[in-house]
C-alpha cells in the first residue's frame, strides 16, 4: 500500500475565514453509547524508525500489519493485543523516505453483555483499529520533526481473523435440518 508524505509548505484554503458560509446540511447532535469494548492500558513495546540517508528519496512506502491476540487464561472478558505496523521500500530502485516498525501492545476488557459469538471479531477488528491510531500517531510526531516531514499512515480495515461459516455452509445445514426434519414427519 503506497503512503505520500505532505508537503511542508503551507495549505490555501478555498473558503475565506472572513465571510461565513452556509452548510448545504444541518448537524444534528448524535447520541452516543458506550462501547462494549474497553481500552484499559496500552503501551509502545518498539519504535523503529530511520529516515532515509537520501535527500530527497522518492520512493512509496509499502505498509504491513501483524496482530497477535491472546485472552486471558482465567477471565474470558479480558484480551491482549499487539499490533505492529512495518513501513519500508517496497522497490530497492527507489527509497522510501522512511522505513521500519512501531510494535504497541493494549490490554482490552469486553462487556459481559457482548454476545460472546461476537467477541473474537470485536477484538481482532477493533482493538486492532484502536492501536493502529496509536502507532499512526506516534510516526506522525516523531517524522514531524524529521528531515522528510510527516508521515500520515493511510487509514485501514482491518478484518476478522476467525473464519466465519461460509453461506454455503450454514445453507446446507438448514437444508441438510429441513430434509431431517421432513423425514421425520413420515
Amino acid at each position: 500500500m503506497p503512503l505520500s508524505v505532505p508537503s511542508r509548505g503551507p495549505k490555501s484554503s478555498p473558503v475565506s475565514p472572513s465571510k461565513p458560509t452556509k452548510s448545504p446540511t444541518t448537524t444534528m447532535p448524535t447520541p452516543l453509547k458506550a462501547s462494549p469494548l474497553t481500552l484499559e492500558h496500552h503501551t509502545l513495546l518498539a519504535f523503529e524508525i530511520t529516515a532515509s540517508e537520501s535527500a530527497e528519496p522518492d520512493g512509496h512506502h509499502s505498509l504491513r500489519t501483524n496482530r497477535k491476540i491472546e485472552r486471558h487464561p482465567e477471565d474470558p472478558l479480558k484480551w491482549m493485543v499487539d499490533l505492529t505496523v512495518e513501513i519500508g521500500t517496497p522497490d530497492s530502485a527507489k527509497q522510501a523516505p522512511y522505513s521500519g516498525k512501531v510494535v504497541v501492545r493494549g490490554w482490552f476488557s469486553v462487556s459481559e453483555a457482548y454476545p460472546e459469538e461476537r467477541r473474537n471479531a470485536l477484538i481482532e477488528v477493533t482493538a486492532a483499529s484502536i492501536l493502529y491510531g496509536t502507532c499512526r500517531e506516534a510516526l506522525a510526531n516523531f517524522t514531524a520533526r524529521s528531515v522528510h516531514g510527516m508521515l500520515s499512515i493511510p487509514s485501514v480495515s482491518f478484518e476478522p481473523i476467525t473464519k466465519k461459516p461460509d453461506a454455503t455452509g450454514r445453507k446446507a445445514k438448514k437444508a441438510a435440518k429441513k430434509k431431517s426434519a421432513s423425514g421425520q414427519r413420515s
